[in-house]
């Protein structure tokens, strides 16, 4: 006998209910399977599974300090000189900093230079003309006369720089008066003149001596006369100081002395006669 709609309907709820059934019971028994016994640890399977908990970072380094710059010596050729210590914990004067720039130590200076190391650079001529003129006094000294006078004194200098201190000296210095008493033939006016060869030396850059040797020449004119004798053996020295000095040029004050002999000289009745002089003269120089 054929089956009914309801019946039909019905078988196919009780097969889909059985289904669900056998279907949850299944689920439910793999459930209890997977939970196991209360308070068990995890598997290791369940450990790979979790994932890992990430590692703090890092802490960050401690910022270095900078390092100081290093301390360096005087460059080469600008030592002090033997003996020469820099005070120590002296710190730089006011305006100058500490030198690592130019490779000083901080408590480093160059030490100053000394206040007269080496002769002005003025004072090394390789040639030099001069000029002079001042005041002096002419004296005659003979056997049977004495006489001074006051009068004027001129030089010319001619002079050939071997090194700064030491130069070759041509020199002519003379002195003129006018004298007049016994011995003499009214008022008569004496002119002496020396030539002479010789040195002058650089004491410091501004003060000079110097001396030479030579001949020496006296003309005299009176009221009867004129004459002049130049068989005199002469000499002549003199101390200078600068006190003008240029790359060209300078300006010294000398204080000069002239002594000539003059053997049988005809100014004083053919007698030997010594002549000498004393004078201060403005001397300009050009170098």
């Amino acid at each position: 006998m054929e089956p009914t709609g309801p019946n039909r309907m019905l078988r196919r709820v009780s097969v889909i209910a059985t289904t669900m059934l056998a279907v949850l019971g299944v689920h439910t028994a793999a459930l209890a399977q997977q939970g196991g016994a209360p308070g068990a640890p995890p598997t290791a399977a369940a450990e790979a599974a979790s994932p890992a908990t990430p590692a703090p970072p890092p802490a960050p380094a401690a910022e270095a300090a900078p390092a100081p710059p290093p301390s360096y010596g005087p460059p080469p050729g600008y030592g002090p000189p033997p003996g020469y210590g820099p005070p120590p914990g002296y710190g730089p004067p006011p305006g100058y900093g500490y030198r690592y720039h130019y490779g000083y130590h901080p408590n480093y200076y160059p030490p100053a230079a000394p206040p007269y190391a080496s002769p002005m650079r003025s004072t090394y001529r390789p040639f030099m003309l001069g000029f002079g003129l001042g005041i002096s006094s002419l004296s005659l000294s003979a056997t049977d006369v004495t006489a001074h006078e006051a009068g004027l004194s001129y030089a010319l200098h001619l002079g050939f720089g071997i090194t700064p201190r030491w130069m070759v000296l041509l020199a002519i210095d003379g002195a003129w008066a006018q004298f007049s008493g016994s011995g003499f033939n009214g008022k008569t006016s004496f002119a002496q003149t020396t030539y002479t060869a010789g040195a002058q030396f650089f004491m410091m850059p501004w003060l000079y001596s110097r001396l030479g040797v030579g001949m020496g020449c006296i003309d005299w004119s009176d009221d009867y006369r004129d004459g002049s004798d130049c068989r005199g053996i002469a000499g002549a020295a003199g101390i200078g100081a600068e006190f003008l000095q240029t790359h060209s040029t300078s300006l010294a004050a000398e204080l000069a002395a002239t002594l000539a002999e003059y053997p049988e000289s005809a100014t004083a009745n053919d007698r030997n006669d010594v002549w000498y002089s004393i004078g201060v003269n403005l001397m300009l120089n050009l170098f």
